[in-house]
């Protein structure tokens, strides 16, 4: 939302100033009150619409013949998909992005210049109220600057308020302007008509007083934008905004700084600032949506005070994508099974956060798994979880069993679609994981034959048809898993080449290639039945599984590490592909396997190395490393970035070097907790430990200016840039933070994140820069991403 928003501000602002044919003449202390309405539609769903009462004030005539005027903004509402806003009703309220340009610029004078020929200039104390208001509600520099942006940006609107004016008030009289041609119409006594209509096939209809020149009526018409004005009574009627209510949610919101200390909350300022204004907000939804926001879980005590007021706070409330909505399921908030489903029933508003809670925090728990309870206890103790907490934390543990099944066997009794599709195949393997009775265990594998396609996507019904393959096999039952397991594959095959259904939902694509590891773990499980008989057909099988294994960290999705964790299942088959060809003397084509495996493994290039030099006597792995391993690696995209110091930085600046580029935001915990090490290193760099390496850590997402002070209070050394909002698209980042390696030949491969990149940096500069004899090994690998 930020770039969208930012975007639009920039290029609206790039097509001002606004030409005006004729010269405008007003008086000082002039002042109209107009009801300004603004539809904004990219698409048929995506639609808001602003409505706006302002009071324009002429507060000075020039010369020049411009006059210096001020908007004062006294009411507004905004609507737009899941969003509405009244700034007359505190009902309404919440500390949203789109909202927050209305609600705190309300009562605030913006200072504007009419011009005589260029109509409308910018606002000119937009930044000073800004820092007005950030100062006051402890806004962050982020959010400042797109206040700015936003602000400045309303020349537009204040341009529908002084239209065109026309030299002669003449019926029939026309005139063109730098944009576009008008025309006079009626004349009646106060009021003179004009039809305009712009180059860009844009057009106006509008009123205007011929006394003062300003407008009676309007509505515009152009591309996506529609806009509408009327002159209003001089009073201003109806409540006032609440903006002091206002201001306390904002205050604690994530988007300001008022209640914390270095980006965490400051436990004092929370419990003292709640104290101060739960009696007079604590009835209001919003403020206790928002008090769940201000705890944090930075210690003990703000945690059970989270909990606390979690459980205050009734379900529907909660958006139903709202990771409180989790929470309540998972902090044992809820008192009874009823509870829980009604939150899960919440959740359907949201079909992936009730996937995400189903699949990857509900379903682990019921597995029979051996936990180390005194290991944990004594981790949770090193972290200073009190006796007391752990107490009842084991307590609840011991419960969770029998409520989780309670809950299961409930949701299963809903008729909601899309809850029946999501928990059904989990409710049969979970079936097949409490009997050891084999008729019981044929039914449930004949009941999987009939899963439904909505059941394969919603309910990931591929994984808990190949946790029940393992439940059969235990059984003694092969022919039963034998078949689940070919019909699992076939499923799946038919899942991931449903163009119509992917078509439809570009939003599951994270679950298409969980589904697609699915499929390589089901290829895998038929090479592991077939090899015993057939060494043959099985290699075949887990050719197929490793071609169905992940790429690129891009391929590699988080509901994916839960089916590893859940099938016992490794990430990637490549490797195992390539000790199977060796083993059957086809060492190139077990050095292609290993070399495409280096793309999602990059740590894997010693064994990779070893594997070369044994089967490839005499060749030069280093050569082969750099002629044919590196270029099998994307082209990194040229950039040009600013530095700290406002210096031009290049890619070119690196040519010849190793550099590792690290994306990352101030707004973003794991990319502090990492820097310290990402620190370390360019220590060593700078100490002359790693010559021919160089970092670039690129701030992204926020101001120049709020990630130079960071860096320069943390006293880090590494080379800083600022981004220019491309780079990050050029790049594919998908996630903060994103380490991308870039050889010196400009060739690049994205790590993933927790890789060791240090340690890849420095394997893979000493491999480049290794003195190699001038001999060519004959093996070929195509190591190009496919």
């Amino acid at each position: 939302m930020h770039k969208r928003l930012l975007l639009l501000a920039l290029i609206i602002i790039c097509c001002s100033p606004y030409k005006t044919f004729a010269q405008l003449k007003f008086k000082k202390d002039d002042t109209w009150r107009y009801h300004l309405e603004v539809k904004d539609s990219t698409s048929t769903t995506d639609v808001q619409i602003t409505d706006k009462v302002m009071r324009i004030t002429i507060t000075a005539v020039n010369p020049d013949g411009s006059a210096d005027a001020v908007s004062i903004l006294e009411s507004a509402k905004v609507k737009r998909t899941g969003i509405f806003l009244n700034s007359k009703d505190p009902a309404t309220y919440t500390p949203d992005l789109g909202s927050m340009s209305c609600m705190l610029l309300l009562h605030h004078p913006l200072a504007f210049r009419i011009f005589p020929n260029d109509s409308i200039g910018n606002p000119t104390n937009a930044a000073a109220i800004a820092d007005t208001v950030a100062a006051s509600l402890g806004l962050q520099e982020d959010m400042k600057s797109l206040l700015i942006t936003n602000w400045n940006a309303l020349a537009v609107e204040l341009k529908y308020l002084f239209p065109a004016v026309p030299e002669k008030f003449k019926a029939g009289y026309m005139w063109r302007t730098s944009h576009g041609q008008y025309r006079v119409g009626m004349r009646q006594k106060e009021v003179i008509a004009i039809v305009g209509r712009s180059d860009d096939k844009g057009e106006v209809t509008y009123f205007l007083y011929h006394e003062s020149g300003n407008v009676m009526m309007l509505k515009s018409e152009k591309g996506t934008r529609i806009g509408f004005v009327n002159v209003l009574a001089p009073e201003e009627e109806g409540p006032a905004a609440d903006t002091a209510y206002y201001h306390t949610l904002v205050r604690m919101s994530r988007t300001s700084s008022y209640l914390r200390i270095n980006k965490e909350p400051d436990s004092a300022r929370v419990m003292s600032f709640l104290a101060e204004n739960m009696p007079r907000y604590g009835d209001r939804a919003a403020f206790e949506l928002a008090r769940l926001d201000v705890y944090g879980f930075g210690s003990e005590f703000m945690s059970l005070q989270y909990q606390k007021a979690l459980k205050e706070v009734p379900a529907n409330l909660l958006p139903p994508y709202s990771s409180h909505l989790i929470n309540k399921l998972q902090l044992g908030v809820l008192d009874n099974v009823d509870s829980m489903v009604a939150v899960a029933k919440i959740m359907t508003g949201s079909p992936m956060t009730l996937n995400y809670w189903l699949d990857d925090i509900f379903a682990p728990q019921l597995q029979d798994i051996v936990i180390d309870t005194a290991a944990t206890l004594k981790l949770l103790k090193q972290q200073g979880v009190s006796d007391a907490v752990l107490e009842e934390m084991l307590a609840d543990s011991r419960k969770e069993p029998d409520n989780n099944l309670e809950l299961l066997r409930r949701l299963m009794l809903e008729k909601d679609s899309l809850i029946q599709a999501s928990v059904r195949p989990m409710f049969l393997w979970t079936k097949a994981l409490h009997t050891t009775d084999t008729a019981i265990l044929k039914k449930i594998a004949a009941a999987f034959q009939q899963v439904s396609t909505e059941e394969m996507t919603w309910g990931k019904a591929a994984r808990y048809e190949l946790l029940t393959v393992g439940i059969l096999r235990k059984a003694g039952m092969n022919a039963s898993a034998d078949s689940l397991l070919a019909k699992t594959v076939s499923d799946l095959d038919a899942n991931l080449n449903d163009t119509t259904f992917w078509g439809v939902h570009p939003e599951l694509k994270k679950r298409k290639l969980a589904n697609k590891y699915l499929l390589a773990h089901a290829w895998f499980l038929q090479y592991q039945r077939t090899l015993p008989h057939d060494k043959k057909a099985a290699l075949h099988y887990l050719a197929l599984a490793a071609g169905s294994s992940p790429k690129t960290n891009a391929e590699k999705v988080f509901e994916s590490r839960t089916d590893q964790h859940m099938l016992q299942a490794k990430e990637t088959y490549s490797g195992r592909l390539a000790q199977e060809l060796e083993a059957l003397g086809q060492p190139e084509e077990a050095m292609k396997v290993l070399s495409k495996q280096l793309l999602v493994q990059p740590e894997m290039l010693d064994s990779t190395k070893a594997y070369f030099e044994a089967h490839f006597p005499g060749k030069s792995f280093p050569r082969y490393f750099r002629e044919v391993l590196l270029n099998g690696w994307e082209q990194a995209p040229d950039f040009t970035v600013t530095g700290m110091n406002k210096e031009t930085i290049r890619l070119a600046d690196y040519k010849g070097k190793w550099l590792l580029m690290d994306f990352w935001g101030t707004w973003c915990s794991p990319c502090r907790a990492d820097l310290p090490h990402l620190n370390k290193l360019a220590v060593e760099m700078n100490a002359g430990q790693h010559p021919g390496n160089a970092i670039l850590a690129v701030s992204c997402l926020e101001p120049l200016e709020t990630a130079r002070d960071f860096v320069a209070d943390n006293k880090y050394v590494f080379a800083t840039a600022h981004s220019d909002g491309e780079i990050e698209k050029s790049y594919k980042i998908r996630g903060y933070p994103t380490k991308v390696l870039v050889s010196p030949e400009g060739k690049m491969l994205a790590l993933q994140f927790g890789a060791d990149y240090s340690a890849i940096l420095q394997a893979y500069t000493a491999m480049y820069f290794r003195q190699a004899p001038e001999q060519m090994p004959s093996v070929k690998a195509n190591n190009k991403k496919d």
